[in-house]
């Protein structure tokens, strides 16, 4: 599941995004390789964790979240490079070593697996969550935190903390990409998969870079949106859509249209990050589905 990030990190062109030709925002290519590597341990300890369990794994999904996000964090410089694609990945690690424990396999379709996740959100609750998502989100200091004033729980003055992470998402949902991709069960993670997963005459990073393409030409994205506003946030999406139509109608120009707008994106400062972290939970799928497929 980990090297999912590490793929859609290695995928171009993906315009504003991180990719092997440059880094954006400070982030470099190379600090999502090294956070894969903590992150595929922390996640392997996850699943070990929850293997032996009917349903709701002890301890807070918070703390998971926060495990998995500081422990990753150190190889990655302290940069922010996955705490959206932590809260996404968590849930489903969960769900996978669920099925594990009940079924002995994973014979469920991926719709069905995100699904579970969701669902697993929603029912395993601990009031503890918020606390340690809180850490988790102070940990990572996005730009954005001291400004931004919406609904919900306040992160700094750590007011209303006893909460659980659905209780969390309910209360931010309007406000994050990411949290409204796990309450309404990951349509866009899954579209992503199956875009990923399609015909394979493009090559991976390719289909990669298209799925980007495509969810960040249908929403509005998070990173960008709190950051610099969301009249710039719908122009970055207005303007992925044009190369979502090239790309549509078989045209090869969308590869040099992508390729300029990367160019006048990274130049702004302006990363879909948000999008990122669907489309790197979508390619941990990928890449656990075809390893399953390897082994049986």
């Amino acid at each position: 599941m980990a090297l999912g990030l590490a793929l859609e990190a290695s995928a171009y062109p993906k315009p504003g995004n991180v990719s092997p030709q440059g880094g954006t925002k400070g982030l470099e290519h190379w600090y999502f390789l090294a956070s894969t590597t903590s992150i595929a341990v922390e996640l392997y300890r996850i699943l070990e964790e929850v293997r032996y369990i009917d349903r709701c794994p002890e301890g807070s999904l918070g703390e998971r979240i926060y495990r998995l996000y500081s422990m990753a964090s150190r190889l990655s410089c302290g940069r922010n490079t996955h705490l959206g694609f932590t809260m996404l990945i968590i849930p489903v690690a969960i769900a996978i070593g669920e099925l594990l424990s009940i079924k002995g396999s994973l014979d469920i379709g991926v719709k069905e697996l995100l699904e579970e996740a969701r669902d697993l959100v929603r029912t395993c609750r601990s009031p503890e969550d918020l606390e340690w998502i809180s850490r988790a989100i102070l940990k990572a200091s996005p730009s954005y935190l001291t400004r931004y004033e919406g609904a919900g729980f306040d992160v700094i003055r750590g007011k209303g903390s006893e909460r659980s992470m659905w209780e969390f998402i309910e209360s931010f949902k309007k406000h994050d990409l990411i949290l409204r991709e796990i309450w309404e069960g990951y349509p866009r993670v899954y579209k992503a998969y199956t875009i990923i997963n399609s015909d394979p005459r493009p090559g991976l990073y390719e289909r990669i870079a298209i799925a980007f393409i495509n969810i960040a030409s249908e929403n509005i994205d998070t990173t960008i949106a709190r950051g610099r506003g969301y009249k710039v946030a719908i122009d970055v999406m207005r303007e992925m859509r044009k190369i979502r139509d090239l790309i549509e109608i078989g045209s090869p120009m969308w590869r040099l249209y992508a390729e300029i707008l990367d160019r006048e994106l990274r130049a702004r400062g302006l990363n879909p990050g948000s999008i990122a972290d669907i489309v790197a939970t979508a390619s941990s799928l990928y890449v656990v589905e075809n390893l399953l497929k390897t082994q049986s």
